[in-house]
């Protein structure tokens, strides 16, 4: 086996790692709804998205930085494992989101036919209150390529200031983002999101988490095999 398929079948199955133990919770958690609801004859709305797309944070924060310096000891090169990455990263968003909306499907079938109330609040209700299975789903793939792409950006951030460096550019930020909010007139802003097509808003979103997602490309180019310490 050679290093290219090496490094893929390494972060695959990392990948089905994860996607197993999340996809799990989530069925757990799927079922306990549904007999809460026909036991108790109750109606309450609950979500199911939380763990789903935190499998896919896990897996870009954790998966990156255990696999890299495995990888690399095995002959891979750093572009070429960034490479896999960025593919098994998408496909851990596509299959999270399709056993998430297989879930939703299950659900809503029950709710219709099987007299079932409980329901599961979706991103994409924010769009419609109609359920519609296509633009759900789209909306949701753009959500979790956010949260892929926003948890690699930070996590490879971290690898290459070093926790020190890194903690206090996130305190920048966040400092300039709450005097943004805090002096800044967010009620016109929130106004103007709130006359914006939605789906070209969480598309924009998806898009977003695309370019974090690319933008670790050339940062890990050259990065290090150990994570830099506080004091560096």
């Amino acid at each position: 086996m050679n290093a290219v398929k090496g490094t893929n079948r390494l972060i695959l199955d990392d990948m089905r790692l994860y996607l197993i133990i999340f996809t799990s919770i989530a069925l757990g958690l799927t079922a306990i709804y549904i007999a809460i609801g026909f036991l108790f004859d109750v109606s309450y709305s609950s979500q199911l998205f939380g763990p789903m797309y935190g499998g896919i944070c896990t897996f870009a924060i954790a998966g990156l930085i255990t696999l890299y310096p495995v990888a690399i000891g095995m002959g891979s090169t750093r572009i070429q494992f960034m490479k896999s990455f960025y593919l098994m990263g998408a496909c851990m968003v596509a299959g999270t989101m399709v056993f998430l909306h297989l879930i939703y499907l299950v659900v809503h079938l029950l709710n219709i036919g099987g007299g079932l109330q409980v329901t599961l609040f979706q991103p994409g209700m924010l769009y419609s209150s109609d359920y519609l299975v296509l633009p759900y789903l789209w909306i949701d793939l753009m959500l979790g390529f956010l949260v892929l792409g926003l948890s690699v950006f930070l996590t490879v951030c971290w690898i290459r200031l070093g926790m020190r460096n890194f903690l206090f550019v996130l305190f920048g930020l966040g400092l300039v983002m709450s005097l943004v909010v805090a002096f800044g007139d967010m009620r016109q802003f929130t106004l103007w999101i709130a006359y914006q097509n939605r789906m070209l808003v969480f598309t924009v979103l998806g898009v977003i988490g695309g370019v974090l997602l690319l933008s670790t490309y050339p940062m890990m180019k050259h990065a290090p095999l150990v994570r830099k310490g506080s004091k560096d």
